[in-house]
């Protein structure tokens, strides 16, 4: 008797988690749409924030530096194997953008993941004197990129800019794209439990 009732304790436990996380899950989906559906491009910020990794990234911000009156960029998380000079050599293709290397875009080589690109986006943005900043990265992202920079920024300090993975049209739903989202997803709940552990 005893051990039916810890069994049927067993599956109602399992059953709150699935439908737990299933909730949680949701939530983070209905954040990617909201922020898909939000465009800051023309948000005059006092810096713009690109975070490595899917292409398209870099070169949205700089194409935004070229539109607002944003006074600085940094392209956070780049690897350390790759020189300056690449980088330039594969987004600079017009004497305006060659500029804005020269004089306005800085690179930040020690950041691997997502916390460290908000603690060494902290660092740049005092030595800067930057109060706003507008983060460049892939829509499926921005939910943890929220949670990780709120460690460091007030929240009305903070905008942010969705990118596309790739030039496709975003209706269209690849595996890859499924596998990017539940591999965030993954880190996202990873991300909000360690804030409520340190509550």
């Amino acid at each position: 008797m005893i051990h039916q009732i810890n069994k049927k304790n067993l599956y109602i436990s399992f059953f709150l988690m699935v439908l737990l996380v299933i909730v949680h899950f949701t939530y983070y989906l209905s954040q990617i749409s909201s922020t898909a559906n939000r465009d800051n491009t023309f948000v005059n910020t006092d810096g713009i924030v690109v975070l490595t990794g899917d292409k398209n990234r870099i070169s949205e911000g700089i194409n935004i530096l070229k539109k607002n009156s944003s006074q600085r960029l940094l392209i956070s998380g780049v690897n350390k194997k790759i020189s300056n000079s690449v980088i330039k050599s594969l987004y600079a293709n017009d004497t305006e953008t060659k500029q804005l290397f020269n004089c306005c875009i800085d690179f930040d080589k020690i950041s691997t993941n997502t916390f460290e690109n908000s603690r060494e986006t902290y660092f740049w943005a005092r030595d800067q004197n930057l109060k706003t900043l507008l983060i460049v990265t892939s829509y499926y992202h921005i939910p943890r990129v929220k949670l990780e920079f709120s460690r460091f920024f007030q929240k009305d300090s903070l905008y942010y800019k969705s990118v596309k993975v790739a030039k496709d049209d975003e209706s269209d739903i690849s595996i890859e794209i499924i596998r990017k989202i539940i591999f965030e997803y993954i880190k996202y709940l990873r991300t909000s439990l360690s804030f409520l552990v340190k509550i």
